[in-house]
């Protein structure tokens, strides 16, 4: 019963540290579980220290929605969702957007734990379909980077958007913008390509009140699923973003309007961390930050047989405890922030979110991170001026990681 409750309690914590991490673009909770990793030791503490993590990183998936939609300050994983989400603030269902990405971030997490076993399978014995999707890791990502420029009507004009941010990606990615906490280029960089030259470009002079009562949100399972078949693929192949895994599940399928894009994006955010957790223990392999410092602080076993095993089945649990948490923060948070924006005159809006990214992106990332950021807002605007869609401007990411498997 002690157990119980402590296992509780860690991940009730953890959730809330999601939350506040989710609501702050640039901070991640790989950041919180390097600073865990430091001042804990092997041991029981150090096990409900992953259970922490755990629900730390799930919840985060959850929350961070509110900045890409309200904000427009996205990170690497919600960069896409900022231009859906923007439009449907502007239409006044800002809130609808919230709603959307929490309904499909909870079903994202059902699928999940219904494919858990299956993933098991196929990736591990018997058959070990993991070493096949590695080798074949280069054509995917070049099959992708097509598909994306050839969905524009100017596919000239998407290929040069796409070649000079992937450029940009492969001078700016070597760069080191680490300042007060370890951080990484691809938040200023995406902060400006997706965010800033949205607020900057736009030519709405109000921002209409958003909609908060009757909302009923219906979403497709089809976009869950293929949201969190493109989770699945973040975990299992290195190198791969969130953003990079949901572009491939957007142009699987032509979305009929945002809410769509929304429920595939999100479910691709939160899938991406389940199945982090899962390649954890069926590859034993390292998907990301939080994972590495689970791997330090517990000893991780492969899971071979049918049944889950020890500590993963308590993680799971930590998982499910997080998502409910991380529903209602989300729905309630989202709400409170939907009925007082409106009460922003919206050039104060834009002055004050372009301000918040600069500050974001000063104290996270320095000097260096505010001329990555000025460049990507100026490419970013390019790209709107050139009227293609902005997933092309995911080349920064694509270009430099198809080139490192040559």
């Amino acid at each position: 019963m002690h157990d119980f409750i402590l296992l509780l309690l860690y991940s009730i914590a953890g959730s809330f540290c999601g939350v506040i991490t989710g609501l702050i673009p640039g901070l991640h909770t790989n950041s919180i579980a390097i600073i865990l990793l430091a001042i804990a030791s092997k041991g029981e503490q150090s096990f409900y220290f992953c259970i922490f993590i755990v629900a730390a990183a799930i919840a985060h998936t959850f929350l961070d929605i509110i900045p890409s939609t309200f904000i427009g300050a996205p990170e690497e994983d919600t960069a896409l969702t900022v231009l859906p989400a923007h439009k449907m603030v502007l239409g006044g269902k800002g809130y609808e957007a919230i709603c959307i990405s929490a309904v499909a971030s909870s079903a994202a997490i059902a699928i999940s734990f219904i494919l858990l076993i299956p993933f098991r399978f196929l990736l591990g014995e018997p058959m070990n379909f993991y070493e096949i999707m590695e080798k074949s890791m280069p054509w995917i990502l070049i099959c992708i980077s097509l598909i994306v420029i050839m969905t524009n009507q100017n596919i000239f004009r998407a290929a040069l958007v796409f070649m000079l941010t992937g450029i940009f990606g492969i001078a700016a990615l070597k760069l080191d913008t680490s300042f007060l906490i370890q951080s990484s280029p691809i938040f200023p960089a995406l902060a400006g390509l997706f965010g800033a030259s949205a607020l900057l470009y736009t030519k709405q002079k109000i921002l209409p009140e958003q909609k908060i009562d009757e909302i009923k949100v219906k979403i497709n399972g089809g976009n869950v699923g293929r949201g969190v078949a493109a989770g699945s693929i973040v975990a299992i192949l290195p190198g791969v973003s969130a953003a990079i895994a949901a572009t491939l599940a957007l142009v699987a399928k032509k979305e009929e309007d945002e809410r769509g894009v929304i429920a595939v994006l999100s479910a691709t955010n939160t899938a991406t961390n389940f199945f982090v957790l899962a390649m954890l223990f069926v590859m034993m392999k390292t998907r990301s930050g939080f994972a590495v410092a689970m791997k330090e602080l517990v000893e991780i076993k492969k899971w071979d047989g049918v049944v889950i095993p020890y500590p993963y089945n308590l993680f799971l649990i930590a998982v499910i405890i997080s998502s409910i948490i991380s529903y209602y923060m989300t729905l309630l948070v989202g709400k409170f922030v939907a009925k007082n924006i409106s009460r922003i005159s919206y050039s104060s809006l834009i002055k004050i979110s372009f301000g918040i990214m600069v500050a974001l992106v000063s104290i996270f990332t320095g000097i260096i991170g505010l001329i990555i950021f000025a460049i990507a807002s100026i490419i970013g605007i390019i790209c709107l001026e050139m009227k293609v869609r902005r997933s092309v401007c995911i080349g920064f990411l694509l270009l430099p990681l198809i080139i490192s498997y040559f």
